[in-house]
């Protein structure tokens, strides 16, 4: 069996459908779908449940709400095909997605393939339309690179399949119990075992912008838990980078500092946590790493007045400024 398509379902009866069907009208592919219901309240229980029952290579399995990460897990433990994927209950694919991507990946015997993707909104607007159409194989080094300096490779599990033989030597799990930054995580740990990676740059995969999401809410009702999953997302890149490829460090700090930056664009819109000591700790990150802000500050989302600020600064005055900003916007 070419693939396992794991989709962990919460809640999605209004996309479920859609997104089944097209998993189903896939190409030149032998695939099985595995999809969890990760304790859905509406009817997406109900529909995996049909589904199952009208194809053979579909599986279902219920489980209490324990979040995408342990779904994930439970899906990854029934699969059996040569590689897996993980998509998104809300999203789409292209009837030629896998049979693009199993041909590279097959062709170069590669660890992992990753594709580019489409963003379309409840409105039906289109972003995120820009790619080369072209096919790139990467080494270790330059994969590692790519993906932490999102460079034609994107954080989400979702654009990318992986071999499963890889996974399985490496034990690479998804971290139960994050609802967030559980993809990067799990994404640094299949990288850093993958000697090679190709990326297919044609937008194969249809994201689905929902004003409303588990992602993009979360941090609004659990910013604490929210900068507990951000801090430990980037100790993990810096570990894995500074234990096993010290030569890529520049890229890791990089990208530390980028994702640092946009935890405290939120943060600064809660003035109880100005003076919460790992607040101070991202910050000292940061101003521990000059030489990378001040060369990149433009890329990594800071003005030049910001990236000083940052420095002379005291950590509530800094995040008050950062507050004031967002209020002119």
């Amino acid at each position: 069996m070419d693939i396992s398509v794991i989709i962990p379902v919460y809640n999605v009866e209004k996309y479920l459908r859609r997104c089944l069907d097209s998993v189903l009208r896939q190409e030149d592919v032998s695939l099985e779908v595995i999809l969890v219901d990760d304790g859905s309240t509406d009817a997406s229980g109900n529909i995996c449940e049909e589904y199952a029952s009208a194809h053979p290579h579909v599986k279902c399995r219920h489980i209490q709400n324990s979040g995408p990460s342990t779904a994930k897990n439970v899906g990854y433990d029934m699969a059996n095909g040569t590689y897996v994927s993980f998509i998104d209950s809300d999203d789409e694919i292209k009837s030629d997605m896998f049979s693009t991507m199993l041909l590279s990946g097959y062709k170069h015997n590669a660890d992992i393939v990753c594709c580019n993707y489409i963003q379309i909104d409840e409105e039906g607007n289109l972003s995120h339309t820009q790619h080369t159409g072209l096919e790139y194989v990467l080494n270790q080094d330059e994969a590692l690179k790519a993906i932490l300096i999102k460079d034609k490779i994107y954080s989400q599990c979702w654009t990318k399949i992986y071999k499963r033989s890889t996974l399985d030597t490496h034990h690479v799990r998804n971290t139960e119990g994050l609802k967030t930054e559980e993809d990067f995580i799990y994404n640094i740990q299949a990288f850093a075992c993958s000697q090679t990676v190709c990326i297919v740059d044609k937008p194969l995969y249809i994201y689905t912008h929902r004003a409303k999401s588990l992602s993009k809410d979360y941090y609004r009702d659990h910013i604490s838990q929210y900068i507990d999953n951000r801090i430990l997302r980037l100790e993990i890149v810096d570990s894995i980078v500074r234990s096993k490829f010290p030569h890529l460090q520049e890229y890791s700090t990089y990208h530390c500092i980028f994702y640092y930056n946009e935890l405290i664009g939120r943060v600064c819109q809660f003035p109880i946590l100005y003076h919460d000591k790992r607040v101070r700790k991202v910050i000292g990150y940061i101003r521990k790493h000059a030489n990378v802000l001040m060369g990149y500050h433009q890329k990594l989302g800071f003005s030049s007045m910001g990236a000083r600020l940052i420095w002379l600064l005291p950590t509530p005055l800094y995040l008050y400024y950062r507050q004031r900003k967002i209020r002119k916007k």
